[in-house]
């Protein structure tokens, strides 16, 4: 059954747009952020590795970046660009466009980024 191939946990937070008007009669510019508590919680799930993680050295900062496949149950309000936290390792991914699957499961990639300083693996005087 479908129901045994979900063994992990994510968290689920949708995108907000909000608008901040930054004066100087220019219009209001929109905001995007995501909430502090999650829109769906503990939502069973199933991440695969679908490329493996690679870092790009530069200065000041490394950038590591991976590309995962999660598969969700049907009824699962995921969006692109929602904030996906794998309750397990504590990674989060943005979501690209979610996939529906002959009304069965749905699949979305998830892409982590993250930036690195150099200087956390060196040292702060060297």
């Amino acid at each position: 059954m479908i129901e045994d191939f979900f063994n992990h946990l994510c968290n689920i937070y949708h995108i907000k747009e909000d608008k901040q008007d930054i004066g100087y009669g220019i219009s209001s510019t929109p905001i995007f952020s995501y909430s502090v508590v999650p829109d769906a919680e503990n939502v069973k799930c199933h991440f695969s590795t679908k490329s493996p993680e690679h870092i790009t050295e530069a200065d000041p900062e490394q950038r590591l970046t991976a590309s995962v496949k999660l598969v969700l149950p049907i009824d699962t309000d995921v969006r692109i660009n929602d904030k996906i936290l794998d309750v397990n390792t504590g990674i989060e991914y943005t979501a690209e466009m979610p996939k529906t699957i002959q009304k069965h499961h749905k699949y979305v990639m998830c892409i982590r980024k993250t930036i690195q300083d150099r200087m956390c693996w060196y040292g702060r005087n060297g």
